[in-house]
């Protein structure tokens, strides 16, 4: 919902600039380049979503495209292999401590962009890509109480991350690569022959890790940008 009312404000506001007068405005440009920002939302989670994308025409409104993005945090994805850490120290240690962690994430992607021509200064467009995504996992473990593996008996809140990897009972994720299937749709608003607004939506799917979930991450995210059409 919040797209559909981003892209129809967006709209409004190019539909009344002066300077969208069609006749300056190229409906079929050789390719583009733009910046996106955004919030992107994986199993609860939401994290910030950056990207620089080009593409070049290929035919008639149709482009390749590819991208090169980071997602601040999938931490959602590493959080199943930390709760069942955390309950096997429970259970077979009688250590109760709290699981958190990190997942920063590079991905790039390619594919193809189709625009759908208008009359007017609005090109709705959809797009379908395949790519990689390098996942760097980090996980946090959080003293609450109970007997550490040694022994000991740190003090409430400290962080035992190093003193459990030690004893074999955890290992860290290591960084890993994995495939990622992109698509999504939106809208660009043309101001004059070469500038663009942009705001749309995109879904992602980040193949299963062993390392981290045995399903697929999804997530759905809200990106908005500034490109040049040329």
């Amino acid at each position: 919902m919040r797209v559909l009312v981003f892209i129809a404000t967006v709209a409004c506001i190019g539909a009344a600039s002066p300077l969208l007068a069609q006749e300056r405005l190229n409906p079929d440009p050789r390719g583009f380049i733009s910046g996106f920002g955004g919030t992107t939302k994986a199993l609860g989670n939401s994290t910030g979503d950056v990207q620089v994308e080009g593409g070049v025409r290929v035919a008639p409104h149709l482009m390749v495209f590819g991208n090169l993005g980071h997602f601040q945090d999938l931490h959602g994805d590493l959080q199943p292999t930390l709760d069942a850490a955390a309950a096997s120290l429970a259970t077979n240690q009688g250590l109760d401590v709290t699981s958190t962690g990190t997942i920063p994430a590079w991905y790039g992607s390619a594919g193809l962009r189709a625009s759908i021509p208008l009359h007017g200064p609005v090109e709705p467009y959809v797009l379908g890509g395949f790519g990689f995504a390098r996942l760097n996992p980090k996980a946090q473990f959080i003293f609450s109480s109970g007997p550490m593996p040694d022994g000991s008996v740190p003090s409430e809140g400290a962080d035992v991350t190093s003193a459990i990897e030690s004893t074999g009972v955890f290992t860290q994720p290591v960084a890993s690569t994995s495939s990622m299937f992109t698509t999504g749709a939106g809208a660009q608003i043309l101001f004059g022959p070469h500038w663009t607004f942009d705001a749309g939506y995109r879904f992602y799917r980040i193949a299963a890790n062993a390392d981290l979930d045995s399903t697929p991450l999804k997530s759905n995210g809200v990106t908005f940008g500034a490109g040049y059409r040329f």
